[in-house]
Order: C-alpha cells, then structure tokens, then sequence
C-alpha cells in the first residue's frame, strides 16, 4: 500500500464525518488540515500536492453541511 499525506488521510476522516452529517467533527478536520497542509509546506515538505481540488472541495462540503444545520 502507497504512503499517503498526513493531509490525505485527514481529508479521508472528513469525508466520513460530512457523510455523518457530523459538523463538529468536520470543523475539527479541516483545522487539522489546515495545521498539516501548513507544517507540511517548504523546501523539504512531505506534501507535495500540486492538484488543491480536493482541498477546495472540503471547504465547500463544510459550508454546506453549515447550512445544512441552519
């Protein structure tokens, strides 16, 4: 099985907790992505991640799960 990103894995965890209509934890999620995408950065960073989709898209779920619960 390949390696995969400490961000990759925490956007795995979200998808479940969006799928669970769990914002609480989605709103933890993506401030742990937010911490590993930003320690992950510079010259010797693990994450190397040039496709930011994915990313964008989490914060779009998150905003409709928000109004979701409004």
């Amino acid at each position: 099985m390949p390696e995969r990103r400490l961000s990759d894995r925490i956007l795995a965890a979200f998808e479940l907790a969006c799928a669970q209509r769990n914002l609480p934890v989605a709103e933890a999620l993506v401030r742990a992505l937010d911490l590993a995408m930003t320690n992950e950065g510079g010259p010797a960073r693990v994450d190397r991640r040039t496709n930011l989709g994915p990313v964008a898209e989490a914060y779009e779920k998150l905003r409709l799960l928000r109004a979701a619960g409004n």
